[in-house]
C-alpha cells in the first residue's frame, strides 16, 4: 500500500487502484462521475485524486503533500481548484455558479499543471446549470478535469452522465464496515453498530454520522409511532405533524426498509430473512393480517414519496405523510 492510501478506508482501495492505473496509462477521463450511496467516502476519494492531479512531485502514484501545489491545497487557497456546490445545503446548483467558472476555465492554470473542478452533489445541478456545464464537458480545456459526485438514489441528468465516465463506489462487506465503525466509536455496543449500519444501507460514514447524531433514537420513535397508529393510540394527523418537523427523507427510507422486510416475511414466513430483527414482533403482527398486495401497494407509495422528495418536487410533506400513514393504518 502506497503513501496516501492509508488515509482511505479499505473499501475505497480498489477504486483508488483503478484510478491510479488510469493515470499511469494516461486514460483518466476529463469528466469522471463517482457514484454511490451517501456515506461511502466519495468526497475523500475525489480529494485524493484531485491532490494527485495537482501535485508537482507525485511519489509512487500519490500526492507528495510537500510541494508548493500541495501546500496551497492544504491552505484551501489553490488557484487551480474550483468547488461547484449549492449555495445552501439542500438547494440546487444554479446556472450562475457555472457561468462564473467560464473565465477561470478559459485561463491557463496558474501553477502550470492541471485544473480541477469538483462538483458536489452533481445530481443537484438544475437543468440550466447542467446545460451550461455540458459544453465544458464536451470540449474540456487542456489538462482540465471535472470530478462529479453523484449521491444515489437521487438521479443524475442523462446528458451529464453521457459526457463522463462513471465509477461506482459500493458498500463494503458487512464485517469490514463494522470493523471500521468499531474503530471510530469504541464506546458503542455491537447491537448499536449493526443497527446504524442497517439504517445507513451499509455505508459506514453515514452510519457513523447516525451514531453521532443519535439517529437510532429517531428511528425508535418512528417505530413507536407506527405501532401506536395500529393500536389506535395515536392519530394519523398527530404522527404526520411530528414527522414533518423531522428528517422526513430518513424516516421514509427506514420505513421502506421495514416494508421490504414485511414483504419478505409474508412471502417466506421466516424471520431469518429480515434485516431489521428488532422490528420482528411488529412485522409478524402486520404480516398475519395483511395481504401481500396491500403491502406492495404501500411500498410503492412510500417509494414514490421518497422519490418526490429526492427530486425536490414542491409537495405538501405533511399532507403526503398523512396519506401514507392512513394507508399504513388500513393494513390491519
Amino acid at each position: 500500500m502506497t503513501r496516501g492510501q492509508f488515509d482511505l478506508p479499505d473499501w475505497l482501495i480498489p477504486n483508488w487502484t483503478r484510478l491510479q492505473q488510469m493515470l499511469a496509462q494516461q486514460r483518466l477521463p476529463h469528466g469522471l462521475v463517482l457514484g454511490g450511496l451517501p456515506g461511502l467516502g466519495k468526497r475523500q476519494l475525489a480529494e485524493t485524486l484531485l491532490a494527485r492531479l495537482l501535485c508537482q512531485q507525485p511519489h509512487q502514484g500519490v500526492a507528495c503533500e510537500e510541494c508548493k501545489s500541495c501546500l496551497l491545497r492544504h491552505s484551501q487557497n489553490h488557484p487551480d481548484i474550483k468547488i461547484l456546490q449549492p449555495e445552501e445545503e439542500g438547494k440546487a446548483i444554479l446556472v450562475d455558479s457555472v457561468r462564473k467558472l467560464q473565465p477561470w476555465l478559459a485561463a491557463t492554470a496558474q501553477q502550470g499543471g492541471a485544473k480541477v473542478v469538483l462538483v458536489e452533489p452533481a445530481n443537484e445541478l438544475n437543468i440550466n446549470a447542467a446545460n451550461a456545464l455540458l459544453k465544458n464537458l464536451e470540449e474540456p480545456g487542456s489538462n482540465t478535469y471535472f470530478i462529479l459526485l453523484h449521491h444515489w438514489p437521487r438521479p443524475l441528468l442523462a446528458t451529464i452522465k453521457s459526457r463522463c465516465q462513471a465509477q461506482e463506489i459500493l458498500p463494503p462487506h458487512e464485517k469490514l464496515g463494522l470493523r471500521w465503525l468499531q474503530l471510530q466509536s469504541s464506546t458503542a455496543i455491537n447491537e448499536e453498530l449493526r443497527q446504524v449500519m442497517t439504517m445507513a444501507h451499509g455505508a459506514p460514514l453515514l452510519a457513523l454520522r447516525y451514531l453521532q447524531q443519535g439517529a437510532h433514537a429517531t428511528r425508535h420513535q418512528t417505530l413507536v409511532d407506527l405501532t401506536a397508529l395500529l393500536r389506535n393510540k395515536a392519530s394519523v394527523a398527530e404522527v404526520a405533524e411530528n414527522w414533518a418537523k423531522g428528517p422526513v427523507r430518513q424516516v421514509l427510507d427506514w420505513w421502506l426498509q421495514w416494508l421490504q422486510d414485511l414483504i419478505k416475511l409474508k412471502q417466506t414466513a421466516d424471520v431469518a430473512n429480515i434485516r431489521n430483527q428488532d422490528v420482528e414482533k411488529l412485522l409478524l403482527a402486520v404480516a398475519k393480517k395483511t395481504s401481500i398486495e396491500a403491502m406492495f401497494a404501500l411500498y410503492d407509495e412510500v417509494l414514490q414519496a421518497l422519490d418526490s422528495i429526492n427530486k425536490r418536487r414542491n409537495i405538501n410533506q405533511q399532507l403526503m405523510l398523512e396519506q401514507l400513514l392512513y394507508r399504513w393504518y388500513q393494513l390491519l
